[in-house]
């Protein structure tokens, strides 16, 4: 396994991050990888090139209409009050926020912490901006205002807009989920935060909030296909989401990186040697409904027929971080990945083993269910995957600094050994008994 080597996966990820970066440079206020937009085809037009490179067969493009898409044009925010102004950096519009006015919002600010209904007692934010404190648990995929419905009863309880802060030790810009309907909705960093909260301690505060929008129809994301034949006809799928929330280095140069320096790897051997047909796909449309795998799921019956595995690469190599006191503190370490297997104890098996034989650290127990991209399609066919969603994912810290090249060369190692055992197994021994049962009918 010479050719995975971390360091040359890692230049694959740093290559994939940069057509976020000129989305940014090019003053584009999420300054990610759309779905739809010129850097994400930019993404595919990189990935036709490695894959023509390689020498992969029937390499193409998918394409799929997107529904319309929510893009934010401008923000602004500013705080007043005891003779200070705030004007944070972090502050951002929440995924698929209601727009203000286009003259903005002038509001009284009032903190409602975690914004439980504990917390609203005693607290009038009807009309006002209710500034509410979520508790990472580890962050933007899972926090306290999501489980707590915080979100939703400010705008219930009749706030005009809803700022959040997600508890992240620092400044960090997020970007996701947490607009609460109908309402203009916000996200600011946790240093930014607590200087707003500083001085709404010193005295009454008026902040002004502004969003524009637009909602895109139209726009098209493309799976973009590569081919290694076999043997048999028999698959193989290997599959990476190609589109990204800010630079994208975890979610998902990272997985994307394995998927391409296994191609690489795999196009170096025979095909008399490859007893199955690899097929390595990155997928369309992640942010916007996983179109991609969506399209697997629907055309399962013929697809997916004759599939021995199907390899999902997401989000697979985060450095491992602490919380401590006011710190987000990093480690010399890679953190655990949830993980999932859908097939027969022997595919289990030879996954674990797999993962052991290169110290691929997962959690203690199976998620009981797949998630990101695997999820339309965890099922329809035998099916492994393992993904992290630390702290920084979906924020302005996803960058190549916290991908680190050792756990992108064991877990592509790690699902190179999982493919060759694969191929020494008859694709029956791979199935659940409902799968057998299913296809026997």
């Amino acid at each position: 396994m010479s050719r995975l080597v971390g360091a040359r996966l890692k230049e694959f990820a740093k290559a994939i991050v940069g057509c976020a970066l000129k989305d940014r440079h090019e003053g584009n206020l999420q300054w990610v990888r759309i779905g739809g937009t010129k850097n994400d085809e930019f993404v595919d037009g990189w990935v036709e090139a490695k894959f023509k490179e390689f020498g992969l067969q029937d390499i193409h493009r998918q394409s799929f209409d997107l529904p319309p898409q929510w893009f934010p044009t401008s923000w602004e925010f500013r705080a007043a009050g005891g003779g200070k102004t705030l004007t944070p950096q972090s502050f951002r519009a929440a995924t698929g926020s209601k727009a203000t006015p286009p003259e903005g919002l002038d509001l009284d600010p009032v903190w409602v912490g975690l914004g439980t209904e504990s917390d609203f007692v005693g607290r009038d934010v009807k009309g006002k901006l209710a500034i509410i404190w979520s508790w990472p648990t580890p962050g933007v995929i899972n926090n306290s205002a999501q489980w707590l419905g915080a979100t939703k009863r400010a705008a219930d309880k009749g706030a005009a807009a809803v700022l959040t802060n997600l508890a992240i030790p620092g400044n960090f810009q997020i970007q996701g989920g947490g607009a609460a309907a109908g309402v203009p909705s916000f996200t600011m960093g946790t240093d930014d935060t607590n200087a707003l909260r500083a001085l709404m301690e010193a005295g009454p505060v008026k902040v002004h909030v502004k969003l524009t929008t637009e909602t895109r129809s139209g726009l098209r994301d493309a799976s973009v296909w590569g081919t290694l034949p076999g043997t048999s006809d028999e698959d193989i799928i290997v599959m990476a989401h190609h589109d990204s929330v800010f630079t994208g280095a975890l979610d998902n140069a990272s997985g994307m990186s394995v998927m391409v320096g296994l191609a690489e790897y795999f196009s170096k051997i025979p095909k008399e040697q490859r007893r199955r047909t690899i097929k390595f796909v990155t997928t369309a449309g992640h942010h916007a409904g996983s179109f991609g795998t969506l399209w697997m799921h629907d055309n399962r019956a013929t697809f997916l027929a004759k599939t021995a595995v199907m390899i999902n690469c997401e989000h697979v190599s985060p450095t491992q971080t602490y919380y401590f006191g006011p710190n987000l503190r990093k480690s010399d370490n890679i953190d655990a990945r949830r993980w999932w297997v859908n097939g027969s104890s022997k595919l289990a098996s030879l996954v674990l083993s797999a993962y052991r034989t290169f110290g691929v650290t997962i959690y203690d127990e199976m998620e009981p269910n797949a998630s990101g991209d695997m999820g339309h399609v965890a099922r329809d066919a035998p099916s492994v995957q393992m993904i992290e969603s630390p702290a920084w994912y979906h924020t302005d810290h996803d960058t190549p600094e916290v991908v680190p090249a050792a756990g992108l060369e064991a877990v592509a190692r790690a699902y190179a050994k999982i493919i060759d055992q694969v191929n020494k197994v008859e694709r029956r021994e791979l199935l659940t008994e409902a799968q057998i049962s299913s296809r026997d009918r």
